[in-house]
């Protein structure tokens, strides 16, 4: 029974490390799409900020996919690793804020923002099961 519990533990932090490289690739080249330039643009024009919360987040999913990745392979010594899960964590949870309550609260209906806050949600809960096999 233990070998299934470690094998189902190994293959999700896999999958972890590589949906947050993946969301971390993602976010750094859309931020430098010619899309995403022309709204810079068209944000300046208009006195609009440019918001650069998508690319630092994308560099942090970045860097803790790689973290998921290597820890699979590299024993983290100490309490380190429980620390960055802790950190990883609240920066989810601080995505799922910012995303989901401060900004598209129940838009267009609660259903279809329900259902693209689940995975989030799913994600969150992954990663603190993981993070307490440590």
């Amino acid at each position: 029974m233990a070998k299934k519990t470690i094998s189902t533990a190994f293959f999700l932090q896999l999958a972890l490390a590589l949906t947050l490289i993946s969301f971390g690739i993602l976010a750094v080249q859309g931020y430098n799409s010619s899309g995403a330039e022309a709204m810079r643009g068209l944000n300046k024009m208009f006195g609009k900020s440019n918001n650069l919360f998508p690319v630092i987040f994308g560099i942090i999913q970045l860097a803790a996919g790689i973290f998921l990745c290597a820890e699979l392979f590299v024993p983290i010594p100490g309490n380190l690793a429980r620390i960055l899960y802790i950190v990883i964590c609240v920066f989810w949870i601080i995505s799922i804020v910012m995303n989901f309550f401060m900004d598209r609260f129940m838009e267009p209906d609660f259903f279809r923002w329900l259902a693209a806050m689940a995975p989030q949600l799913v994600i969150l809960l992954s990663l603190w099961l993981v993070g307490e096999n440590q």
